[in-house]
């Protein structure tokens, strides 16, 4: 019995360390009504979203394109990354280091939509990225906030 409590008591402590490391919201500055293109006709569009969810409201994801952070959505909200043609990886970040990512051929002027989201895990909670179609990813934007990383 005495080994059961001791072995409860050490996973609560593992548990309460990773809570500790774990990001919560990202920090972001709401933007305009809805994103306001740049107007480069050179550039592809990476949407990438978090719907409303209950579930992990109080943790943000970032996002990193190429290796780079260029983002982050909290629940409910986007942002908009303008890509240059070619191969673009998107990633989300993840402190256990496992970062789930997708390939985009992106081409000038196209739209892309990805859709973030969290997962249970045995430790924390996981982050997870999935490219949604066209019509999906416009109908989900609708409802929610455009927000970017605040930067100062």
């Amino acid at each position: 019995m005495r080994k059961i409590v001791y072995l409860v008591l050490a996973l609560f402590a593992l548990i309460t360390i990773a809570g500790c490391a774990t990001p919560m919201v990202v920090a972001l500055k709401k933007g305009p009504q809805q994103y306001v293109p740049s107007g480069d006709p050179n550039k592809g569009f990476i949407y990438v979203y978090r719907e409303r969810e209950g579930f992990g409201c109080l943790r943000g994801i970032y996002v990193t394109a190429n290796g780079k952070r260029v983002g982050g959505v909290n629940s409910g909200t986007y942002f908009v990354y303008e890509a240059d043609p070619g191969d673009t990886v998107i990633s989300v970040e993840n402190w256990l280091a496992q970062n789930p990512s997708r390939k985009i051929k992106v081409e000038a002027g196209k739209k892309y939509y990805l859709r973030g989201s969290l997962k249970f895990g045995i430790v924390d909670t996981e982050p997870h990225i999935e490219i949604v179609n066209d019509a999906e990813g416009e109908a989900a934007i609708q409802s929610l906030t455009y927000a970017t990383m605040d930067r100062g």
